[in-house]
């Protein structure tokens, strides 16, 4: 709890860079707990790269964005990385299939599982940056119609649907672009494309998503904070 909140403040802008965050004693009122919670949660936003310690001197927030890349550790979509630009979609096929037994082993759920197949190409700005395509598990997302997939699925995720999206599992590859893939993304076949594979997961551990994403290599940065 401690966590969560702690992280939406920082998200929403609620202290700025170079400035020192409430103190242990500040934050053990704050929130009615012991130190050692309070530690533990400043350990795991440590460890998530949103801030930092120095002995003596106090916690401070880490620039963890930047402008134009996009977080390998972000759990919103596009829509939320790029706020302040356009981001459109074109949904190239989306279908209800049954889980087959990678798929079900994949995503963690019963062979014959109904999923939805969402292939769709992102543009940012006018130019396209992604080729995503995505299994949602029906029994978790009832719902996904063109008109949603149209814009930021994991907005109606959180919004809409009231889920909390816990963690995800990234697979981050390279690849050569096929002849279609190229054609999507305005380059040429055979230029490198960036593949990450997504595994995600809600807070009580189900997986709701299964990602491929082959990123536009021209325009695309991914950001990772260690």
């Amino acid at each position: 709890m401690v966590v969560e909140q702690m992280e939406k403040e920082i998200v929403d802008g609620k202290y700025t860079l170079n400035t020192k965050l409430p103190t242990e004693e500040e934050l053990m009122k704050k929130f009615d707990v012991s130190r050692n919670t309070i530690r533990k949660a400043i350990n795991i936003l440590v460890e998530q790269g949103y801030i930092y310690q120095v002995q003596g001197s106090g916690i401070f927030l880490r620039e963890f964005t930047r402008p134009g890349c996009i977080s390998m550790r972000d759990m919103g979509g596009l829509t939320k990385v790029f706020p302040n630009d356009e981001m459109k979609s074109k949904v190239l096929k989306l279908e209800l299939i049954d889980a087959d037994e990678k798929l079900a082993k994949q995503m963690k759920c019963n062979v014959k599982t109904k999923i939805y197949n969402l292939k769709r190409v992102r543009y940012l700005n006018g130019q396209p940056i992604v080729i995503e395509e995505s299994f949602f598990n029906k029994d978790i997302i009832p719902i996904i119609n063109k008109e949603i997939a149209n814009g930021s699925i994991y907005e109606y995720i959180v919004e809409d649907l009231k889920l909390n999206i816990g963690f995800a599992d990234k697979i981050i590859s390279c690849e050569k672009l096929n002849d279609d893939d190229a054609r999507l993304l305005d380059l040429q076949p055979g230029d490198p494309t960036l593949i990450v594979e997504s595994t995600v997961f809600l807070k009580a551990g189900a997986v709701f998503d299964l990602s491929i994403e082959k990123y536009n290599y021209t325009s695309a940065k991914l950001l990772t904070l260690t």
